[in-house]
């Protein structure tokens, strides 16, 4: 994939974001590393998610240093990607944000999310890590590097009183991950809300299905970019 069809991908990434509420007003970030190159295409700052386009995009080298783009990104969208991408070589986007239900799961002080309660976060089983303390990397640099190591060699990182973090290979990958990561959430705080005791899966059910390729939905972001096509293609400009 060259840079062009990367700006693309990343913006419709952002505008799927807005579909599916999975931001939080303009204060979340999403990233993708160029191939065989230490750039970072980064959100806009100050920018909703409904209004990112290709072109604006900012570019980024691994010293945190802007290359090309208007504005800057979000204060802590550097320090938080830019550790991850270090430690972890394999991933090739970081997707931070604050869904109303994955988050919920991060103010509890226990580590609530259950892979076994529903199909949806059976496809996170084994993938999923903790940071039990709240981490400000604008304020702290070494707090992003605690980011990258609590992630460690997972996908999903829940973030205590925060958030969380998805890291994947591709964004087909993240953006699905993304998705069903708060529907899984909100299917389990429903659960929760009702007071009753809840029924898990079978543990081989729910091995299976974390082994699918894409949360078992690989055609999601093609469908969904083919529905920004239909009704929002300035997201390519």
């Amino acid at each position: 994939m060259n840079a062009t069809e990367l700006r693309e991908d990343l913006a419709a990434a952002h505008r799927i974001f807005a579909i599916e509420a999975l931001n939080e007003g303009t204060w979340t970030h999403l990233s993708c590393k160029l191939a065989a190159e230490d750039r970072y295409l980064v959100t806009p700052g100050d920018t909703h998610f409904s209004m990112v386009q290709a072109s604006s995009l900012l570019l980024y080298d691994r010293a945190g240093q802007l290359l090309c783009g208007n504005g800057k990104a979000n204060h802590d969208a550097v320090p938080i990607h830019l550790p991850v991408y270090e430690a972890r070589p394999d991933i090739g986007c970081i997707l931070h944000f604050h869904s109303p239900h994955a988050t919920a799961l991060t103010l509890l002080k226990a580590r609530a999310f259950d892979t076994r309660l529903s199909q949806t976060a059976a496809y996170f089983h084994g993938k999923i890590s903790y940071l039990d303390s709240y981490a400000v990397p604008r304020n702290n640099a070494d707090e992003g590097l605690q980011i990258a190591r609590a992630l460690g060699r997972k996908k999903v990182l829940f973030m205590k009183n925060h958030g969380v973090l998805v890291a994947a290979s591709t964004l087909a990958d993240a953006v699905v991950s993304a998705y069903q990561l708060e529907r899984a959430c909100q299917l389990q705080v429903l659960a929760m809300a009702t007071g009753a005791d809840m029924a898990e899966m079978d543990e081989k059910y729910v091995e299976f299905l974390a082994a699918e390729d894409c949360n078992g939905e690989p055609g999601y972001f093609a469908g969904m970019k083919r529905l920004l096509d239909l009704k929002q293609p300035d997201f390519r400009l």
